[in-house]
C-alpha cells in the first residue's frame, strides 16, 4: 500500500479536498534533495573548519564512524514515518497526529526556522567564501575582489533569493533539472579534488604552498597558531574525536529530510527508503575516506592551525582566499583547468544545497497553510506548474530577512545553544515514532507493511525511535557540557535559543482560537490525515 487514504475530508477542516501538488518525484530525485543538504564536499570543508579547532586533536574520520549508527536510526525513523504518513509537512504532520497538534507545529516551526537560517548563512558563505576563489581562478580578480567585501553579499543575496523564487515558481520539473546539473558539476569537481590529494602528497602540497606563500610559510601557520595558544594534549584526543561527533551529524543531517515534501514524492514507501539510505551510505563513505585523504594530503597541524587561527586570530592568517580547504587548490595544482573545474564544483555545491532547503520551507508553509494555521492563500497552488506560488514567495522573503539579520546584527551570538536545543526537539519526534503505533493503531494499521514490521514484537517504528532519542540525548549532553561548541550555556543563551521553539505555541492557538469562536474547531482535522 503507497498512501494511507483519510477516513474522511471535509472542508471545513482542510483548505481544499486536495493538495494540488502532485507526486512527480522520483526515488533518485528524492536522493539528490537529501544528499544535496548531506552535501559531501561543504560538509568536509565545514567540518574541517571547525572540529580541530572546539576539539584538538580530534580524530574527523573517527567522528563520522561514530556517528554513523546514530544517523542510520534517525534516517530509518524518518523514512518509515514518510512511508505512514506521506504528506507535505513531515514531521508536523508525524507529532501533530501523534501527540498534539500544537506540538507537532511547535517541532516543525524550529524545523523551519533552522532551515531558513541555514539558506541564508549557506548565501552567504557562498558569496564570500566560494565565489570568490571561482572567480579568483577564473582569471576575474577584479570581481573576486568585489565579492570578498562583506557589502557585496547584500547584492549576491537578492540575486540568489530571486534566481531561486524564479526556479520554484516554474515547478518541480525545472527544480529536479537544475538540481542534476549541479549535482553533476559538483560529483566531477569533489572527485577531482579528492584525487588530486590521493595522488599527492603533503611534501608536494608544502612545496607548492611555500612557493604561493613565501618559503617556509607552511611551517609559520603552524608555529603561529602555537604561539597563539594553540595545544594539544594527546590524552584527550580519544574524548574529544567522541565530543567531534556533534559536527559528524551537523554534516550528516539533512539526508533524511524528505518527509517534509513527501507529498510529492512517487511510491513513496519505497522511494523514501531508498534515496535515505543510499544518501547516507554514500555520504557517509565518502565523509570518512575523504576526512583520511585530508589529513593525509595538508597535514594535520597544518589544518587545525588553520582552523585555531581563523576562529582565534584571524588578522594572523594572511591567506589570499580565506581559511576554507575548498580555495586551498590555488595551492595544489598548477594545471589551470583543473583549479576552474575544481572551484566550479565548489560554487556548484553551495548553490545545490538552497535547493532542497526552498523545497523544505515552502513545504512546510504549505502544510500549516492547509490545516489553516496560517491564511489559506499561501496553500495556493498553480495549476500549471503545481508550485505554492505565494508560500514560494514568501519563503524567499524569510531567507533575505534572515541573510540581512545575520550580515547587520549579532542575532547568531544568542543562539549559541541552538544545537543543544535542536537535539532535544528532535527528540519529540523520537517519541513521537515510539508511541505512533500504539497511539495512532488507525492510521499505523493502514500504513505499508515495512512500517509494521516487528522486531521482537516491537514495530520496527519503534525501536528506531527509541535508538533516535537515545541518539538525540547524547547530541544534547554534548552541545550543553562542551561550550566552545557556540558559548557557554546561561540563562540569556538557553532562553534564546528555546524562544524559537515556545514562540510557536502563541502562534498555533492565536488561528485556532480564531477558528474556534468562528464555530471551526481546526483541531478535530487532526484526527485523520490531509488529503492528497
Amino acid at each position: 500500500m503507497e498512501a494511507v487514504k483519510p477516513t474522511k475530508v471535509s472542508r471545513a477542516f482542510f483548505v481544499r479536498d486536495a493538495t494540488g501538488l502532485v507526486r512527480e518525484l522520483s526515488w533518485f530525485d528524492t536522493f539528490l534533495c537529501g544528499f544535496g543538504i548531506l552535501n559531501v564536499a561543504l560538509g568536509l570543508v565545514q567540518a574541517f573548519a571547525y572540529a580541530p579547532f572546539v576539539f584538538p586533536g580530534s580524530n574527523i574520520a573517527l567522528a563520522f564512524i561514530i556517528a554513523l549508527p546514530g544517523a542510520f536510526f534517525i534516517g530509518l525513523l524518518n523514512a518509515l514515518f514518510t512511508a505512514a504518513m506521506p504528506r507535505s509537512g513531515g514531521d508536523y504532520v508525524w507529532v501533530s497526529r501523534t501527540m498534539h497538534p500544537a506540538v507537532g507545529f511547535a517541532v516543525n516551526f524550529f524545523a523551519t526556522f533552522g532551515v531558513v537560517a541555514a539558506a541564508a548563512v549557506n548565501i552567504w558563505f557562498m558569496a564570500q567564501n566560494f565565489l570568490v576563489p571561482a572567480l579568483y581562478v577564473f582569471g576575474l580578480k577584479g570581481a573576486s575582489a568585489w565579492a570578498a567585501k562583506p557589502e557585496s553579499a547584500f547584492i549576491l543575496g537578492a540575486v540568489a533569493v530571486i534566481i531561486l523564487v524564479v526556479i520554484f515558481s516554474l515547478g518541480l520539473n525545472v527544480v529536479r533539472r537544475v538540481m542534476l546539473g549541479l549535482f553533476i558539476i559538483t560529483g566531477i569537481g569533489t572527485l577531482l579534488w579528492l584525487l588530486t590529494m590521493l595522488v599527492g602528497n603533503n611534501a608536494s602540497f608544502v612545496a607548492r604552498f611555500n612557493t604561493a606563500m613565501g618559503a617556509g610559510a607552511y611551517q609559520k601557520i603552524i608555529q603561529t597558531a602555537q604561539e597563539a595558544g594553540r595545544t594539544v594534549n594527546p590524552a584527550t584526543a580519544g574524548r574529544n574525536s567522541f565530543y567531534a561527533l556533534i559536527y559528524a551529524f551537523q554534516m550528516y543531517g539533512g539526508f533524511q529530510m524528505i518527509g517534509y515534501f513527501s507529498g510529492e514524492i512517487k511510491r513513496v514507501s519505497r522511494s523514501a527508503i531508498q534515496a535515505i539510505m543510499v544518501a547516507l551510505g554514500v555520504g557517509a563513505l565518502f565523509f570518512i575516506i575523504g576526512a583520511q585523504i585530508i589529513v593525509r594530503y595538508f597535514g594535520y597541524d597544518f589544518i587545525s592551525s588553520v582552523a585555531y587561527l581563523a576562529n582565534t586570530a584571524p588578522d594572523k592568517l594572511d591567506l589570499p582566499l580565506g581559511y576554507y580547504l575548498s580555495s586551498f587548490i590555488i595551492y595544489m595544482t598548477s594545471n589551470p583547468l583543473l583549479k576552474m573545474i575544481v572551484s566550479l564544483g565548489f560554487l556548484a555545491t553551495i548553490v545545490w544545497i538552497l535547493l532542497p532547503q526552498m523545497l523544505i520551507i515552502t513545504r512546510n508553509m504549505f502544510a500549516w497553510s492547509f490545516d489553516r494555521l496560517i491564511p489559506s492563500w499561501i496553500a495556493e497552488v498553480n495549476e500549471k506548474t503545481h508550485s505554492p506560488i505565494n508560500a514560494t514567495i514568501i519563503s524567499g522573503i524569510l531567507i533575505y530577512i534572515m541573510l540581512l539579520v545575520t550580515l547587520l546584527t549579532a542575532f547568531w551570538s544568542y543562539l549559541v545553544n541552538l544545537a543543544g536545543v535542536g537535539a532535544a526537539v528532535g527528540s519529540l519526534v523520537a517519541i513521537s515514532a515510539i508511541i505512533f503505533p500504539y497511539r495512532r493503531k488507525d492510521i499505523f494499521e493502514k500504513a505499508p507493511s515495512i512500517v509494521k514490521k516487528l522486531v521482537f514484537n516491537v514495530p520496527i517504528l519503534t525501536w528506531a525511535g527509541i535508538f533516535t532519542l537515545i541518539t538525540q540525548l547524547v547530541t544534547a549532553f554534548v552541545a550543553f557540557t562542551t561550550p566552545s561548541i557556540g558559548g557557554a550555556v546561561s540563562m540569556v543563551s538557553l532562553l534564546s535559543s528555546l524562544a524559537v521553539f515556545v514562540l510557536a505555541f502563541p502562534i498555533y492557538l492565536i488561528p485556532f482560537m480564531v477558528n474556534k469562536r468562528q464555530g471551526l474547531d481546526t483541531s478535530l482535522a487532526y484526527k485523520e490525515l490531509p488529503p492528497e
